[in-house]
């Protein structure tokens, strides 16, 4: 058997402790390296599963093989011990195939993409997780097959993701201790821990029955001794955040997260972070680029990075998995952010986390930048959206959670 190793270019997050750079001892970024034109677009959401293979061939051919089996790591055995596989999903073949093709085909012609349908090219399936984040903008039938569609998509992608699992659980029984890139990488590709599920959606508000697009008549509020009326929201207008004074440590403002989605919902900021365009072969939106962007807004809210525990910072050398795959995204602010019960509960600037079919993989992110009587908005990219209902998924079944950022930096 061969030494499973995993190549550095798959490890997103820079561990101080497992480089030997003064430089890097010190706090400072190392010097940022060209990266030739032939690197793959893999460092998005599914980068783990597109190159996993590859770098490990790549890296062993660099690495002497193990002569012998050694006494594995009980440390390691501990920490593998906690990890677990995706369980098998039964092989069919999905309902209304052509239905959804021909959906995600117009989805990927609107975002200038040609691929032909193929589970094995990761640009096709970047196109169905398009298509899944965009129900909205398709018939029910079509959405329903789309839905069905991404839960083949999902089926391969857990079973690429049990490969590296199976991998890591061989490495560690010949006795070969796993790095900190290693773990990263690990934590990166299993299943979460389920959250608190967001409950909901809201009530499908018909003409007249009041809510943000058609408002009924609306009763004044009583106003009481000593307390101001809270005013209502005009209609089309969002409820704005009440401005408060922010606790000590506790800096996010929802309102610069808001300001810079809008800025950037339906194009890149590849001057201010490079680092996806850069090894995706200079191209300037080629990546499924979701999490990347809910990352650059909340952090222009004022959340702080995080280079200690599970990790969650941009640097042009490497960001950590946390930054830009959804999965490590919600594992590092489930430890940090305190969750939200119910779609009522969002205000602007939350962030919500998507697993489409309920398997404990998160596929896709968006912040809430618009909150209405009846509705709640998310901006995103993948599918570049400004004020898109969150509750077209809500309704699909989609497991959705949700994160108060407004609490992300007391932890």
């Amino acid at each position: 058997m061969n030494r499973i190793m995993i190549s550095s270019m798959m490890i997103l997050a820079l561990i101080a402790s497992g480089c030997s750079s003064t430089d890097v001892q010190q706090g400072q970024e190392t010097k940022k390296q060209p990266v030739a034109k032939t690197a793959q677009s893999n460092e998005s959401e599914l980068s783990p599963v597109d190159v996993v293979e590859t770098a490990s061939q790549e890296v062993a051919k660099k690495s002497p093989p193990v002569s012998q089996k050694t006494k594995p790591n009980m440390e390691d055995l501990k920490h593998l011990a906690k990890v677990n596989y995706y369980q098998k999903s039964i092989k069919q073949k999905p309902s209304a195939e052509q239905k959804a093709l021909a959906a995600i085909d117009r989805v990927a012609k609107q975002h200038k993409v040609n691929v032909k349908p193929d589970v094995n090219n990761s640009k096709f399936r970047e196109m169905v997780v398009a298509a899944a984040t965009n129900i909205q903008s398709l018939t029910p039938d079509e959405a329903k097959a789309v839905i069905d569609y991404a839960k083949k998509v999902d089926a391969y992608e857990n079973s690429k993701k049990n490969e590296i699992i199976k991998q890591m659980k061989e490495k560690v029984n010949m006795g070969v201790s796993l790095t900190e890139e290693d773990k990263a990488l690990l934590d990166a590709v299993t299943p979460i821990k389920p959250g608190q599920k967001l409950q909901g959606p809201p009530p499908q508000v018909k003409p007249g029955q009041g809510g943000l697009e058609n408002p009924g008549p609306q009763k004044p509020k009583e106003e009481q001794p000593g307390k101001p009326v809270q005013q209502e929201p005009k209609p089309g207008q969002p409820n704005q955040p009440v401005p408060q004074q922010p606790k000590p440590g506790n800096q996010y403002d929802p309102i610069k997260a808001r300001d810079y989605a809008y800025q950037w919902w339906n194009k890149r900021n590849n001057e201010q972070y490079n680092y996806y365009s850069r090894v995706s072969g200079g191209c300037y939106n080629c990546w499924a680029d979701c999490t990347n962007f809910v990352s650059q807004a909340i952090k222009a809210g004022g959340i702080e990075e995080r280079r200690n525990g599970t990790y969650w910072y941009y640097s042009d050398t490497k960001p950590s998995y946390a930054w830009g795959v959804a999965n490590s995204f919600y594992k590092h602010f489930k430890e940090r952010a305190q969750e939200v019960k119910s779609w009522k509960d969002l205000s602007v600037g939350d962030v919500v986390n998507v697993d489409f079919d309920h398997d404990g993989d998160i596929e896709h992110s968006a912040i809430v930048t618009k909150v209405g009587m009846w509705e709640v908005y998310v901006t995103q990219h993948t599918s570049d959206k400004k004020d898109a209902p969150l509750s077209p998924w809500l309704r699909a079944g989609y497991d959705v959670y949700a994160w108060k950022m407004s609490t992300a930096n007391l932890k």
